[in-house]
């Protein structure tokens, strides 16, 4: 699969599971989770979700503009998104079934948020160093 069909596909598959997400955060999570720290921090999981299929999006749409592969971009906000976001929903969710996952999480999530940075950053770099030369 060609990198534009990567980031679209992927793009709109964070979009529908942060839609779906945000609809169970919205009227069912409340059933099984009462704190309102943890459904914020589930919301926050959402909120990168969502934008990250949003950026990959634009990132297709944008792709003749960016005269490099896009790999290693795509890579490290991809699984910077899946552990940023998937560590908080497990987080949110694994104490109220009793699974001891949740504990070593944690300190996972900061690293999937740290990768995502740095696909934006090195994606932005790439972008400012190729239209300085050109």
């Amino acid at each position: 699969m060609n990198i534009e069909r990567k980031l679209i596909v992927t793009g709109l598959l964070f979009v529908i599971l942060s839609i779906v997400l945000g609809a169970f955060a919205a009227h069912g999570l409340s059933k099984v989770v009462e704190n309102e720290d943890q459904i914020n921090s589930f919301d926050t999981g959402v909120r990168y979700l969502f934008i990250s299929g949003i950026g990959f999006l634009v990132m297709a749409a944008l792709r003749e503009k960016f005269d490099f592969l896009l790999k290693t971009e795509y890579f490290l906000i991809f699984w910077g998104t899946i552990i940023f976001s998937g560590s908080i929903f497990i987080l949110v969710i694994a104490p109220h079934f009793e699974w001891s996952i949740s504990k070593m999480l944690g300190p996972i999530t900061p690293i999937g948020g740290l990768a995502m940075i740095l696909g934006w950053v090195i994606l932005l770099l790439k972008y400012i160093r190729t239209t300085l030369e050109n």
